[in-house]
């Protein structure tokens, strides 16, 4: 695929900024045949000349709490359950993970009714109280082969989706929550962020690795751009059994 191919594709897809981090070209790995650059470099560069496409992102006014206390009582059979990631997310709720902070909750739901189609969950939610962070989390854990630019998109599109306010009312009033963290001030004072924590076995990881040695300068810039953290999960810190 040419850098013109790759391009096209993606002006195909902005006119649904809301799912455009499921769209093919978003998940193309690999270099164009011309000019050897990444596809998602070309994708990344073509972003940042339309940043103003994603104040189109549509909110949703989730009538139900984001925080669920029964969640919590929730029980995977580890034995016969595939979904690795999110039984991870849930075997390090409850963690206080150096700068990610206490991870309060997982698979957090973001719609409000059927119709919210193609909507899908944050995978963990953190609060750091050092820095008074509230971290709106993506995931890609082991054997993930997603493109790191797919999780910035899919972190963001989640972080504008949320309604904030609501989202840290529902958390941070309630009392299950209470007990495991202390506000270092009001609500209002609270940052959220849109975030994303690899481990290392995944590809994002590696593009990590590489976006941080200076060779997706153009996939830096975009987060920078778009607010998002990063942090690396190293699984050997970890006082429990993964």
């Amino acid at each position: 695929m040419t850098k013109k191919n790759i391009i096209d594709e993606l002006m195909k897809e902005l006119g649904d900024i809301n799912n455009l981090y499921n769209a093919k070209c978003i998940a193309r790995r690999g270099k164009t045949n011309d000019t050897k650059d990444f596809y998602t470099e070309v994708i990344a560069h073509e972003l940042l000349r339309n940043l103003t496409k994603f104040e189109n992102i549509k909110p949703i006014t989730r009538t139900k709490p984001y925080c669920r206390e029964n969640h919590f009582n929730i029980e995977f059979n580890y034995n016969e359950s595939n979904r690795d990631e999110e039984i991870f997310a849930k075997r390090i709720t409850g963690l206080n993970i150096d700068e990610i902070g206490v991870i309060l909750d997982y698979q957090i739901p973001l719609k409000n009714s059927r119709d919210d189609k193609g909507v899908g969950k944050i995978d963990l939610i953190s609060y750091n109280k050092k820095n008074n962070n509230l971290h709106l989390i993506e995931l890609k854990y082991n054997n993930n082969d997603e493109t790191l630019l797919r999780a910035v998109l899919e972190a963001y599109t989640y972080y504008k989706r949320a309604d904030k306010d609501k989202l840290m009312n529902d958390y941070l009033s309630s009392k299950f929550i209470l007990s495991k963290v202390l506000l270092k001030s009001n609500l209002s004072d609270i940052n959220v962020i849109p975030t994303v924590l690899v481990v290392p076995v995944c590809n994002p990881s590696q593009e990590l690795t590489e976006m941080e040695f200076g060779k997706r300068p153009k996939l830096k810039t975009l987060s920078l751009a778009l607010g998002i953290e990063f942090f690396t999960l190293d699984l050997s810190i970890l006082r429990v059994e993964i």
